[in-house]
């Protein structure tokens, strides 16, 4: 676990003038038609990949997976939707901590021979003060149930928004008293970060203690909201800066600076209402699990 606690603002505002982001501005030029054509492209690769290994009687192939990270209200359920909404006749299954939560109509995943489901997550206080979710018995059971069917040819992982990506992550590679893990069945491909660009500053600065924030019900979580942002995007390959339309060029640039500094690996893509081609978050290889 990292601790972010000593993190002040102006150790944001030393970094920034040392850094110049020049911002991706090829989603300005994309067509509505060219991101139909690529995703209709990418959809075809992951299913192809499938029907191969099945005509050379290989083993099941191991079911590809994204989870999808973000504060509440920095638009991870809108990306889930464009996801599905977009799929181009990939099979998709989606794990979500509380639909009621996050409002996503079941049709929209099962009409297309996808499937819905839901796991509780509760939160327990470890003896070293972190908190550290109890979600990873019921996410083992659901993600080997699915993978074991094999007929879904990815799988999406929506935490809630106060979730770290890294206690869901480390689900893959823990490993049963049998001595069996998760990455025998499925293949933890892309973590994706969703921020919020309009309260990114007034986020990562943030010294309010996410128990006294309407997202948790829970009196012992002692993580501000600034160490929360800050796991969510040191922990991601690839990082969503949504609601670019409501603001400047310039703070634009800043914290894609930041973003930068808090985490060189990670792909950046600036975006409104989530918009982003699926290439981009599904299959992109990109995650090594050690």
């Amino acid at each position: 676990h990292y601790h972010h606690h000593h993190i002040q603002s102006n150790i944001f505002a030393l970094l920034l003038p040392t850094m110049k982001v020049q911002l991706k501005r090829r989603h300005n030029h994309t067509t509505g038609k060219e991101i139909k054509r690529n995703n209709q492209k990418h959809v075809q690769n992951i299913i192809n990949k499938k029907t191969k290994k099945k005509k050379d009687g290989k083993k099941g192939r191991r079911l590809p997976v994204t989870i999808l990270s973000g504060f509440l209200g920095a638009g991870k359920t809108t990306l889930l939707k464009n996801i599905l909404n977009n799929r181009e006749g990939l099979r998709v299954a989606v794990i979500v901590n509380d639909m009621s939560e996050i409002n996503i109509d079941a049709q929209l995943v099962t009409k297309g021979g996808g499937a819905l489901s839901q796991i509780e997550e509760k939160l327990v206080e470890m003896q070293n003060g972190c908190i550290c979710c109890t979600l990873r018995e019921d996410l083992l059971v659901e993600v080997r149930k699915l993978a074991a069917q094999q007929k879904f040819d990815y799988l999406l992982i929506e935490g809630t928004g106060i979730s770290e990506p890294m206690q869901v992550a480390e689900t893959f590679t823990f490993e049963d008293e049998s001595g069996s893990s998760l990455s025998k069945s499925a293949r933890l491909d892309t973590m994706v970060t969703v921020v919020d660009a309009f309260n990114f500053f007034k986020n990562v600065n943030s010294i309010l203690h996410l128990k006294d924030t309407p997202e948790t019900n829970d009196d012992t979580d002692m993580r501000t909201i600034s160490h929360l942002l800050i796991d969510q995007v040191e922990f991601a390959n690839v990082i969503i800066l949504n609601k670019i339309e409501l603001v400047k060029q310039e703070e634009k640039e800043k914290i894609v600076a930041v973003l930068h500094k808090l985490n060189p690996a990670a792909k950046v893509i600036p975006t409104s209402f989530s918009e982003v081609e699926l290439s981009e978050v599904l299959n992109t290889r990109c995650r090594k699990v050690n």
